[in-house]
């Protein structure tokens, strides 16, 4: 065993978390990672996925790549010209693409001039649909409008007029208003509340009752990986979250929901945009894996 896989070790056993566990986290083969902690990177696809290996397992303990590639140097390979995959070779020469571009030259007046006629198509049919659209209404005859305007005497507008008028405030009951006290109150929801009902290892199920919404926000002060995902097989998101880095998720149309966190003292956590606490303290705990069920 190396220096540099003897130190990867000893992060990961400090932070309680099994191998199976890390190949979860990175999506590393396990071999793999048995290969890193052992300094056999003779199993390794090649130097470049060496170093990219190490990068992911150091980011996953907590530690910085950068630091560990600069002390154990001697440890780690460092050409992987090697191992850049062969297709990034596989680009088209200049004059391959001189000879695409005087191809395209010569077809571009004639997509050109199409585009036009097309164009001034589209147009004449627009004006006529709008001028068919914008045609003017029948008018009506004077004498039909004089026949439909009614005729009243200045006296009888003014009977009707005051047969019209509203009652004063305190005249009589029955034009009077409800005071707020005869409106019926509307009954207030209930708030949402979130149950601890089950701890195990670092696991803990939380159960969150009346909740029309949810969602989470996850907000690194340090660096940590996290991921969010559903027990149908969607991920919403697997990844390292950098210093000042927020991610926000709308679970509202989920009924259970994991959220899996590598350094939960890095890492601030809102539900509903309320500040979530710990079902165990970060210092004792610091992988913790959270299972929420909705009730809804």
């Amino acid at each position: 065993m190396t220096e540099l896989g003897k130190r990867l070790r000893e992060a990961r056993e400090e932070k309680n978390m099994s191998l199976d566990e890390l190949q979860e986290m990175t999506k590393i083969q396990k071999r793999y990672l048995i290969g890193i902690e052992e300094g056999n990177y003779a199993i390794m696809p090649g130097n470049f996925y060496v170093r990219a290996f190490i990068r992911q397992y150091a980011e996953a303990v907590g530690l910085d790549p950068d630091e560990l590639f600069e002390q154990y140097k001697q440890d780690i390979p460092q050409s992987y010209q090697d191992d850049i995959p062969q297709t990034l070779s596989r680009v088209k020469t200049r004059q391959q693409l001189s000879a695409e571009g005087a191809k395209w030259l010569d077809w571009l007046p004639k997509v050109i001039v199409a585009a036009v006629v097309i164009g001034a198509a589209v147009l004449v049919w627009v004006l006529l649909q709008r001028g068919a659209v914008n045609e003017p209404p029948t008018k009506t005859s004077p004498k039909t409008a004089e026949v439909e305007k009614p005729k009243h005497s200045p006296l009888e507008q003014a009977e009707k007029q005051e047969q019209t008028k509203e009652p004063k405030n305190g005249a009589g009951g029955e034009n009077e208003q409800p005071t707020p006290a005869d409106k019926e109150e509307k009954p207030t929801s209930p708030a949402m509340a979130l149950n601890v009902t089950e701890k195990s290892g670092n696991t803990a199920t939380i159960e969150v009752e009346n909740a029309g919404s949810f969602s989470i926000e996850l907000t690194s002060k340090g660096a940590s990986w996290v991921a969010v995902y559903n027990t149908k097989g969607h991920t919403f998101y697997s990844g390292n979250l950098t210093n000042g880095q927020t991610k926000t998720f709308d679970l509202s149309a989920e009924s259970e929901v994991w959220v899996r966190i590598g350094r939960t003292p890095d890492v601030d956590m809102k539900v509903n945009g309320q500040p979530f606490a710990y079902p165990f303290a970060p210092q004792d705990k610091v992988f913790q894996k959270l299972r929420f069920i909705l009730k809804k």
